[in-house]
């Protein structure tokens, strides 16, 4: 894994790339340490063109700049997806363009049962891939400190509700859909299905889970993890940052509480893109098995295509059992989806600034 390279140069990269906005034949936005910048320059030796990558912190950032800015390629999340689709800023994907991945053959099944889920999801789903090529995917667990003794156990007894034992060192991902979705899936109520009722009884249990031992944070983790720096007993984290803490430390583990989020990212292009048929080249390109590959192994994110998995699985990085299990997305036993919801959205963030500000 190269990702401490990675956070070492990531500002300078998105600087100097920035800074080439103008010249740019392709102009991508994406999150932050998200792409493999060695394949970006092989498609640029490849095709003559020069690529800009434009980085985001958040979904939330990322939605309200595709609405006022002109980007040929975007990397949202799926209830980002959901939401440029449903105001009509994006092109329907003409999946006879993408030849180098075949929806049908080449994803691998776990990804195609979550994507069918989420088609159908309560009576009204959103068709991922009308608009979208998948790029990585994954769930959100809980990272765990297996060398502390009787944790393992409690960690698979408790699920969620570990977050508020003030005895452990605990840290919040400092998301409000996050937050709220782990705080409501303790009790089996869904994010999207809760009431103002139970979005209230939540925002009060985050706040009781607060303690001098709890942090709330977000990539931080992956620095933190440096050498084997994580200071956590339990932290609510993203398979793939799991995966790659875990391979920079032995004793962390990775566990999916019963009730979780799944959430699949995907390459889209907006409506005013301004060189759509170069950015299904670039597409084509990064989801190639050989780009992918090379992509995937620097990331460490679940790859949409089967055969890379597999590839991956069988080298010394991600062979080893808790860090396979983790990267093949297992162990998913009831699967949610964030959604498309301003009225949600808006509620989440006021009730999740209450539980920051509070001591």
């Amino acid at each position: 894994m190269k990702k401490i390279w990675l956070l070492a140069v990531s500002v300078f990269s998105v600087f100097i790339l920035a800074g080439c906005n103008l010249e740019a034949d392709l102009k991508i936005y994406l999150p932050n340490d998200y792409i493999n910048k060695d394949v970006v320059r092989a498609f640029e030796k490849e095709t003559g063109k020069k690529v800009a990558l434009v980085t985001f912190d958040s979904n939330e950032v990322a939605l309200s700049q595709v609405k006022v800015n002109s980007y040929d390629v975007v990397i949202p999340s799926d209830y980002g997806i959901e939401e440029l689709a449903k105001e009509n800023y994006l092109q329907k994907i003409d999946w006879t363009k993408i030849e180098a991945l075949n929806k049908e053959t080449d994803l691998n099944e776990g990804l195609k049962t979550q994507l069918e889920l989420l088609k159908t999801d309560g009576g009204h789903g959103f068709d991922f891939l009308e608009y979208a090529v998948p790029y990585f995917w994954g769930s959100l667990g809980l990272l765990y400190n297996s060398s502390v003794e009787g944790l393992e156990e409690k960690v698979k007894s408790q699920g969620w509700s570990i977050l508020a034992d003030q005895t452990l060192e605990t840290m919040i991902y400092d998301s409000s859909r996050d937050a709220f979705m782990a705080a409501l899936a303790k009790d089996n109520i869904r994010l999207d299905e809760a009431t103002d009722a139970q979005i209230k009884a939540a925002k009060e249990w985050l706040i009781s889970a607060k303690g001098k031992k709890t942090s709330i944070k977000s990539d931080e983790i992956l620095d933190e993890a440096i050498g084997g720096k994580t200071p956590y007993d339990v932290a609510m984290v993203y398979s793939g940052d799991a995966v790659y803490i875990m391979q920079e430390t032995e004793s962390y583990k990775y566990y999916a509480p019963e009730l979780t989020n799944v959430w699949i990212d995907g390459f889209v292009i907006p409506q005013n893109a301004k060189n759509p048929e170069l950015a299904y080249e670039f597409i084509n390109y990064l989801s190639s098995y050989d780009a992918n590959l090379e992509n995937t192994a620097e990331i460490g994110y679940t790859s949409p295509r089967s055969d890379v998995v597999l590839e991956l699985l069988e080298t010394d990085e991600f062979k080893e059992e808790r860090i396979a299990s983790t990267f093949k997305v297992e162990g998913i036993v009831q699967s949610q989806f964030f959604r498309y919801n301003n009225k949600l959205k808006e509620s989440l963030v006021d009730a999740w600034g209450e539980v920051k500000a509070s001591r």
